[in-house]
């Protein structure tokens, strides 16, 4: 009997951000594995197991051949489906051998992400990537998309994602100091539990913004609120609400392997929309706060111990401030039964 596998199966995987796949192979690190990311000729994204079947060299350094993927070593392509269709070393009296293929995976695009199905039961997904309702309105902005890799396993970021209240503790540098004043409690906030989705609303204790970002933010300090969705298994989107002005940040949290995460993102925003200069601005300044936010998020999250989130038996004192932590968990724990 196989054993189970460590990792979420039959669900869509955010993998990669849509701005960077081209006809050039692409290799990122996913459970372990690598996998590599191209454009066919017609624009659409294939996904490979990121090693040649022959000797195991990387097929990032390889190269798009009409709809086919060539290493760099030999010369072997392999089509759409992973099937060897070329040896360039082979004699006229021999064939390819049916063991000559690769593992490949049905990838969809939406949000700006690249989705893998990882199948289990389910060969073909039995499911679409899900609607984020909240990016209505929203013009999603490639100038800002980051990529930050974490020292930890993927449940660790993501529960870092959807965390309501260590922002005013871990990022004064990033995005403003907290108010003396500021009453630190958190009042209840609903947590919408739907089918492979979560979804919270809770309002914003950090108001002392800085820079250049203070002045394009100020909105309404009296209606300034934050909303969380976690889709499973591994996406998390952040909006922030200042007024009428609105921030998102799309968040794939890529399990490199049981150790490490990548969390690739890229934005969102309801403003700014027919003014170049200072969108190409507002993007730089988004880069910029980004990686200051992940780089204060890894200074603490990366020192967690146990590295991967207990989804059964846990030590960890949880309050009702963390609702939307216990739900994750709890949908992790029925869902993944990993």
């Amino acid at each position: 009997m196989d054993s189970p596998s460590p990792w979420p199966i039959d669900c869509w995987y955010a993998v990669g951000l849509s701005s960077q796949v081209s006809r050039q192979p692409l290799a990122h690190r996913f459970q372990g594995r690598e996998v590599v990311l191209m454009r066919d000729g017609g624009g659409c994204v294939l996904a490979f197991d990121g090693r040649c079947a022959h000797r195991g060299c990387s097929l990032a350094a390889g190269w798009a051949q009409g709809d086919t993927l060539v290493c760099p070593y030999h010369g072997w392509r392999y089509d759409a489906q992973g099937t060897c269709v070329q040896i360039p070393a082979l004699r006229p009296e021999e064939s390819i051998p049916r063991q000559a293929h690769l593992r490949t995976f049905p990838t969809r695009e939406r949000h700006g992400f690249v989705w893998l199905w990882l199948a289990g039961r389910h060969t073909s997904p039995d499911e679409e990537v899900q609607d984020i309702p909240e990016l209505a309105g929203l013009s999603l902005r490639d100038g800002g998309d980051m990529a930050f890799t974490y020292a930890t396993h993927f449940t660790r970021t993501i529960e870092n994602g959807i965390d309501p209240t260590h922002a005013a503790f871990v990022h004064g540098k990033s995005i403003g100091r907290v108010d003396p004043a500021t009453d630190f409690s958190l009042e209840h906030y609903p947590v919408q539990v739907e089918p492979g989705s979560l979804y919270g609303r809770m309002p914003i204790k950090v108001k002392k913004l800085t820079g250049l970002t203070r002045l394009l933010l100020k909105g309404d300090s009296g209606n300034a609120y934050k909303e969380y969705r976690f889709l499973y298994p591994n996406v998390v989107v952040s909006i922030i609400h200042f007024g009428a002005l609105t921030l998102a940040a799309l968040q794939a949290h890529v399990p490199d392997n049981d150790r490490e995460t990548t969390v690739r993102v890229t934005n969102g925003r309801n403003f700014l929309g027919t003014t170049p200069l200072l969108n190409r601005l507002f993007d730089r300044i988004t880069l910029d706060t980004g990686l200051q936010i992940s780089k204060e998020d890894a200074a603490v999250i990366s020192e967690q111990e146990p590295k991967r989130v207990s989804f059964r038996g846990s030590n960890e004192v949880l309050i009702e401030s963390d609702l939307i932590l216990v739900e994750y968990r709890r949908m992790m724990r029925e869902r993944a039964r990993v």
